[in-house]
């Protein structure tokens, strides 16, 4: 029997039930993870003829731990490369209103609430599809329910302009801006718990957070591209040309990853599996254990605090640096913070590996790394917002981003260790409780711009939150795996 086809399989499954193992198994196994052709026919039966059902089995994916279809190198390499790109072209397209904000406002008559409703409602779809996402991912494959989820994104960035320019009428044009950044934002929401899916699925234990930082770099790389590009686009022609650029190559990439690597997903052989079922837990058994836990609740408020910081640097730093020091380039400010953090991503997973690898606990490295990144961002802030000095605001913006990027191998990189079984779904809730930040923080911001006027507030605000997502964590936080 062939998998995808094209390579014999030579190990049989190995589960508990009254019969003996089968082989068709293992054809099960191989369409739901759609390494098998549709066209094929299973003609094994069981028990007479009949033709076999899963109840036969009592065999689901999510009891077939992760390390059943780990990737080989070329394959793992391919894959990277093609997911970092696609993860540029995630922050891209979602950076497009950030950076055309003050020129949409300037053309539409908008104050900062106004732009704040706009800015933060991609967040109200963002946080609702976190869980779904991880879930799926989990349970179908993560290659499937990240390609799919671009190929809606992309269109929708493209139609974000036509959605402006549909109504003349203010209050019926924000309706119709919202609702698109709503449904961008559920579908885009799928990309991160998917990730963190495909980390643990797929990639090997000793390089997983390499890995996973590396393809999160992407998101650094979509901030540098849009902030360049899409300032050059802006200025030469007009806001609305980034969204059309952006979402047109998007699209495209999508597309070409499900038409080249979607039928590459068995390159290599399938391998022999020993675990049973009762030493994988199920959903409902796993989520009873994380809840009552305290290193998980840790998790969800350090990223929490974390995000208010992240999204409000995402949202409001082109607002800042325009408004604040208004001959300031647009091309240097939506570049130049983000120019070294795309290094220091890959860097940090890689450094964890290493430390993990020389006998470090997982807990103190995460921990190490958090430490870093938090506490170096409050301080950043913190002093970001009183100085007068354009240079100086740059070079500290720039720190604190750049330093920043630690933490993407320190608390952002936990639910990996907690249920690598099941990372997908508890990176989903983790990410669910960190988009909160998106709409309340971002909406927070501008009430507070627009009534208080100062950027000062903003940023010692956000150094409070992120200084108690961080001590939290420290005293709380874990990197044992519970299940």
């Amino acid at each position: 029997m062939n998998c995808a086809g094209s390579h014999k399989v030579e190990q049989r499954y190995e589960f508990k039930a009254e019969q003996e193992p089968n082989e068709v198994v293992l054809v099960i196994y191989c369409v739901m993870l759609g390494t098998l052709d549709q066209g094929e026919v299973c003609e094994e039966t069981v028990e007479g003829n009949r033709p076999l059902i899963e109840e036969d089995l009592e065999l689901e994916v999510s009891h077939i731990p992760s390390s059943v279809d780990h990737w080989k190198r070329k394959v793992t390499i391919a894959w990277g490369g093609a997911l970092f790109i696609l993860t540029a072209l995630t922050y891209s397209c979602r950076n497009c209103m950030p950076i055309s904000a003050v020129a949409m406002a300037r053309e539409f008559d908008w104050d900062k609430s106004e732009t704040g409703l706009v800015l933060s409602s991609f967040y109200w779809g963002y946080v609702t599809t976190q869980i779904l996402s991880g879930f799926l991912s989990d349970r179908y494959g993560g290659d499937q329910v990240i390609t799919l989820a671009a190929i809606a994104w992309g269109p929708l960035t493209i139609a974000f302009p036509f959605c402006a320019y549909a109504f003349g009428e203010k209050s019926s044009q924000l309706t119709f801006l919202v609702i698109n950044r709503v449904i961008f934002g559920m579908v885009t929401g799928f990309h991160y718990p998917t990730l963190s899916s495909i980390s643990v699925a797929k990639v090997e234990k000793e390089n997983r957070s390499f890995f996973y930082t590396a393809i999160g770099a992407g998101t650094t790389a979509g901030n540098v591209i849009s902030g360049s590009l899409g300032s050059y686009l802006l200025n030469r022609f007009s806001w609305h040309v980034s969204f059309y650029v952006f979402g047109a190559i998007a699209t495209f990439w999508a597309i070409a990853m499900r038409i080249v690597l979607m039928k590459k997903r068995c390159l290599h052989p399938c391998t022999k599996v020993t675990s049973t079922r009762a030493e994988v837990p199920t959903t409902r058994k796993t989520w009873a254990i994380l809840l009552k836990h305290r290193g998980f609740w840790a998790l969800i408020v350090q990223y929490t605090c974390y995000s208010y910081s992240w999204y409000l640097t995402l949202s409001w730093l082109p607002t800042f640096f325009e408004e604040t020091f208004p001959g300031a380039k647009g091309w240097v400010f939506n570049v130049l913070p983000w120019t070294f953090v795309v290094f220091v991503d890959g860097a940090s997973g890689y450094i964890a590996d290493r430390l993990m690898g020389s006998g470090l606990s997982t807990t103190t490295t995460r921990k190490i790394l958090q430490t870093i990144a938090s506490l170096s961002n409050v301080t950043a802030l913190i002093f970001v917002g009183r100085t007068q000095c354009y240079l100086t605001a740059l070079l500290l913006m720039t720190y604190a981003l750049t330093i920043n990027a630690v933490g993407s191998a320190g608390a952002s990189a936990n639910p990996q260790d907690l249920v690598p079984t099941q990372a997908g779904t508890v990176y989903g809730v983790m990410n669910a409780f960190g988009s909160i930040p998106g709409f309340v923080g971002v909406y927070v911001s501008g009430f507070i711009l627009e009534y208080f006027e100062s950027w000062s507030a903003v940023f010692t605000v956000t150094s409070a939150i992120t200084f108690v997502g961080w001590s939290v964590f420290m005293i709380f936080g874990t990197g044992k795996q519970l299940l």
